[in-house]
């Protein structure tokens, strides 16, 4: 199967006080599915806006920051997660060369088997921003295709609208970066958005783990959503049994 993974391409955010935060894309919500989806055997393409490389989000190769948000957790395993997110972004020519988003047209979105969007704080700056990126995804909801997001993934469902003016997943049940786990980062306060907030404003039935950080996964229909970086593992396994049911 050939599976577009679509990724934030800012490397800062600009936040309600004037600050650019140092930001990108989420270690472990690229490197977790992505190494899954090809141990799968399946093909991988990266599309950001403008073709443009994405850049890291330093902290989330921190394993000090690891630890810091998640305690409970091994330092041991925090410091060989954080090498191997090294490595594979490291390893992944897809990431220099991605494809660009503009480039896509129908046609090309019909050879896809399923759409993945990655997150991390970047994704807030771009993804809900570009009329490319609405328009490839109704042209992917139209073909009934599987769709998959995590985190601030979810920032790119946000401009949708049907032909009524309607959000496409108006009713759906999902999950996303919760308001409770944005309260313990250092951006508390000065987001530009909460996708907690959005996603309920928009007609979502929003769900959550019981407890911050804890791994969340929501099926609705042909979309899968995970809620912050530790769901990254269950969605990308439930994204893969949505592909195969076809």
């Amino acid at each position: 199967m050939k599976i577009l993974v679509v990724m934030t391409a800012k490397a800062t955010l600009h936040l309600l006080d004037g600050e650019q935060h140092p930001s990108g894309f989420w270690a472990e919500e690229f490197v977790v599915p992505f190494t899954l989806f090809k141990a799968a055997g399946h093909t991988v393409d990266l599309a950001t806006i403008g073709g443009r490389a994405p850049t890291v989000d330093q902290t989330s190769i921190d394993p000090q920051f690891l630890q810091w948000v998640r305690p409970q957790g091994s330092p041991n395993e925090d410091e060989a997660n954080a090498a191997e997110y090294v490595r594979v972004i490291a390893d992944s020519p897809e990431l220099r060369n991605p494809i660009a988003l503009e480039s896509l047209g129908e046609k090309e979105i019909a050879d896809y088997d399923g759409i993945y969007v990655s997150g991390g704080h970047g994704a807030i700056g771009d993804l809900p921003k570009s009329d490319e990126l609405a328009q490839i995804l109704r042209w992917a909801i139209a073909q009934d295709k599987p769709l998959a997001t995590v985190c601030h993934g979810h920032t790119s469902l946000l401009a949708l609208r049907d032909g009524e003016g309607r959000w496409p997943f108006e009713g759906y049940r999902m999950t996303a970066f919760s308001h409770a786990e944005e309260l313990v980062t250092n951006m508390a306060g000065r987001l530009p958005l909460i996708l907690e907030a959005e996603l309920t404003r928009l007609g979502a039935r929003y769900e959550k783990a019981e407890a911050i950080w804890d791994s969340h996964v929501v099926v609705d229909r042909r979309l899968t959503t995970g809620q912050n970086p530790y769901s990254s593992k269950a969605l990308a396994e439930t994204f893969l049994t949505q592909l195969a049911k076809g």
